[in-house]
């Protein structure tokens, strides 16, 4: 293996193995030693990539907006492209843990100095894109703000996540998100366009079994 390729084969490791314990401990209760130690690398190694536990944070916490980028779905429908983000992003959850500890440091605000904001503004932005384009195309009802929604559907989320995660470990994360998108369409969407969304996401999203 070339140098550039160890190189990045380590980073990747202690990126891992750093979202891990940020997942399980959080921010503040994680040692650098536990990190080094669960990503199977050498102290020199780790302070060769990373000079701190916060620069570290800051590395897996820069992974979440590259996820989040090239989470896009593909639906005709805008309205129906927004529901399946929630599930796109869902899965993410409950099988990236990257992802996961982004999610943690972001919401741990203050117990590091880090641009926390990165994450929601990303969702806020793709959110009210769709939902503008909803809007458009005749599927988000007139008197609603697009950016107003797209505000509650991402506080939503964050809320709906935190509580699977609490009460099941996310197992049932998906089933949450579809009951949630029953109760809001009704309010958000035109007629037509709620009874031709698909509260659990798109088939052709092709996510594993919600279990």
């Amino acid at each position: 293996m070339a140098r550039q390729e160890r190189a990045i084969e380590t980073r990747r490791r202690l990126l891992v193995g750093a979202a891990e314990v940020f997942d399980e401990r959080g921010y503040a209760a994680a040692s650098i030693n536990e990190i080094q130690e669960r990503s199977g690398v050498t102290k020199g190694a780790m302070y060769f990539h990373f000079a701190s536990k916060e620069d570290i944070a800051r590395g897996v916490m820069a992974a979440q907006t590259e996820i989040s980028v090239g989470t896009r779905t593909h639906s005709a429908s805008p309205l129906q492209q927004v529901i399946d983000l929630t599930h796109e992003l869902a899965h993410h959850l409950r099988t990236n843990v990257l992802f996961r500890a982004s999610i943690r440091l972001t919401v741990e605000r203050g117990t590091f100095q880090a641009n926390d904001a990165d994450l929601y503004d990303w969702w806020l932005r793709a959110f009210g894109r769709d939902l503008a384009r909803a809007q458009g195309a005749g599927e988000l009802r007139e008197d609603m703000a697009p950016e107003e929604v797209a505000a509650t559907v991402v506080g939503s989320f964050t809320g709906i996540q935190m509580l699977s995660h609490v009460l099941s470990e996310r197992r049932d994360l998906h089933e949450r998100l579809t009951g949630w998108w029953r109760q809001l369409l009704p309010g958000i969407a035109t007629p037509e366009a709620a009874e031709r969304a698909l509260p659990a996401g798109s088939p052709g999203l092709n996510l594993p079994a919600r279990v």
